[in-house]
């Protein structure tokens, strides 16, 4: 008889949801059990003003970047952080409780920091506390504190940084597994190589190629720094993502053929794990998916860009690691700062080997196995990653 996972997310942004479907597809995967599941945006339950936080969450973002950036420092906090929770638990609790009563999981997996503590005290309104509570944390670095819910049965961590940091805010070792943040299991599974792929792709086989990217909008930072790029005289060619921005792309190709450097202009695309396979370098907006993503295909990143508040700790991740460079202060340091990897073949091949060192492997297929036997036993099993006994608490 099929299990079944309850994913909790709300659509601030693509990258929840994305979690979501990348560890889904890896349940897809499993036979022993079967698995049925569901991703549902939580907003759709609770009531105003919750409703309305995925169009709050962008039009702060496209509006007034710093203000979110404050609201997210003003609450990450535990008293703060506390006192929130307070206020919006009578916006979601009873709705989320008859969640719980209708769709009867085996397990529930929250995959956004506010609805943590939500998830456990709806629990325990629908008398299903023998249903175990799974927390996948999506970003990287010095988390907010919303993520680190120490009553939850299991919660799986993306890097060290987020362990250590859990750690020192009394989660149980017993609690953590350091299993990396949920990619999509195709990223696991390029095959061929580079000249391969870049044949199959109809990308030249000698030049440096540098990819950009700002998320599946396409907004952002994105048409400047492309066009920075396109007017250098560096050997490189570009291959630029616009995402579902059409007008962008529109706007790009009618200047591409004005610009020295050529580029290779793409809308949506499902071949992001064959591309990142087939470049050299990209360039970023630090979005914790991406960056993971560029981790396991052991791809150098230049990050041009950040949320505030909430990516910040990304940010942060790729500079301790050295897993790129960081070029936040115009197109002209973004410029500067390929001219440099691009000319340091050397540089690149040991920041690969630093990406393999940081990002865990088959990511989501470790968590779909962790998620299962939780379903199955009701019980988190041991621990048995190579990672945890080398950890060390660290002051934060």
């Amino acid at each position: 008889m099929a299990k079944r996972a309850l994913f909790l997310i709300s659509d601030t942004g693509g990258g929840h949801r994305s979690a979501s479907n990348a560890i889904c597809a890896a349940l897809d995967e499993r036979t022993d059990p079967s698995f049925e599941h569901r991703i549902d945006d939580v907003a759709a339950h609770c009531a105003f003003p919750l409703t309305q936080l995925g169009l709050g969450y962008s039009m702060a973002l496209r509006y007034a970047p710093p203000v979110y950036g404050a609201l997210y420092y003003a609450t990450n906090g535990r008293r703060r952080y506390r006192a929130l929770v307070r206020f919006c638990e009578p916006l979601y609790r009873e709705r989320l409780r008859n969640l719980f009563l209708e769709y009867r999981p085996d397990v529930i997996v929250s995959v956004h920091p506010l609805l943590n503590h939500a998830a456990l005290r709806a629990r325990a309104d629908a008398g299903l506390n023998h249903i175990p509570i799974v927390t996948v944390i999506t970003d990287l670095g010095k988390v907010h504190e919303s993520w680190l819910t120490p009553d939850a049965d299991a919660i799986v961590v993306p890097a060290r940084e987020v362990y250590l940091r859990a750690l020192s805010r009394g989660v149980s070792p017993a609690r953590l597994r350091w299993l990396g943040h949920p990619i999509h299991p195709k990223f696991d599974d390029v095959v061929g190589t580079k000249q391969e792929l870049r044949r199959e792709l109809g990308l030249p086989q000698q030049a440096s190629i540098v990819m950009l990217m700002a998320g599946g909008e396409g907004g952002g930072k994105l048409m400047t720094t492309a066009i920075a790029l396109a007017k250098t005289r560096l050997p490189i060619e570009l291959v630029v993502v616009c995402g579902r921005n059409e007008a962008l792309r529109e706007r790009l190709a009618e200047l591409a053929p004005s610009l020295p450097r050529p580029m290779h202009l793409l809308g949506f695309t499902d071949q992001i794990p064959e591309y990142f396979r087939a470049v050299d370098l990209l360039v970023t907006k630090a979005g914790p998916g991406s960056l993971a993503e560029a981790n396991a295909a052991q791809l150098p990143v230049v990050v041009y860009d950040y949320v505030p508040g909430q990516e910040r700790g990304n940010v942060d991740f790729v500079r301790k690691n050295g897993l790129g460079e960081v070029a936040l202060h115009g197109a002209a340091q973004v410029v500067a700062s390929v001219e440099r990897m691009i000319g340091d073949p050397a540089r690149l091949v040991q920041i690969r080997i630093r990406q393999e060192e940081v990002a865990p492997k088959a990511s989501s297929r470790r968590i779909a196995a962790l998620i299962s036997q939780i379903a199955v036993d009701g019980t988190i099993p041991a621990d048995d990653s190579p990672f945890a006994p080398q950890l060390q608490l660290a002051a934060f």
